[in-house]
């Protein structure tokens, strides 16, 4: 099998490439970089499930609570919600400066710790009610 080939068409094909060489690859770097922020602005939505814990004063102890989870939805990049997904599932709430009775606990955004880069879209329940009681009336 007999190839023609002309070496006119080589010396055509390899001015064309070669011709402004710089701005073709100064062209293609933009175009990556572009090409790869614009992947990255694409936020992931993914909800994570938390164990709700009180801490009390020693003196007095939760005896009763309207919710022992908590869900959490959160958007932000890929890699960042990977690790949040694998971070701790317990939230640990400070009820010491209370005395006995019923409480309604706001669970707003300041008391969810999440990484830079990533929102908290909502919160579920977004309100716990507790009751606490003193050890002593517990134990009867």
């Amino acid at each position: 099998m007999k190839r023609y080939t002309r070496p006119e068409n080589i010396e055509k094909i390899k001015t064309n490439i070669l011709d402004n060489f710089s701005y073709k690859l100064v062209a293609l770097f933009i175009s990556l970089i572009l090409w790869v922020s614009i992947l990255n602005k694409r936020d992931f939505i993914v909800s994570k499930d938390f164990d709700v814990d009180f801490i009390t004063s020693e003196s007095y102890v939760v005896s009763a609570q309207s919710s022992a989870q908590l869900k959490v939805k959160v958007s932000g990049p890929q890699p960042l919600l990977k690790k949040y997904r694998e971070s701790s599932s317990f939230l640990a709430l400070d009820l010491s400066d209370k005395g006995p009775g019923f409480y309604d606990i706001d669970m707003n955004v300041s008391k969810i710790d999440v990484p830079k880069g990533i929102k908290v879209i909502g919160i579920r329940p977004q309100t716990i009610r507790v009751e606490i009681v003193a050890k002593d009336k517990e134990n009867k």
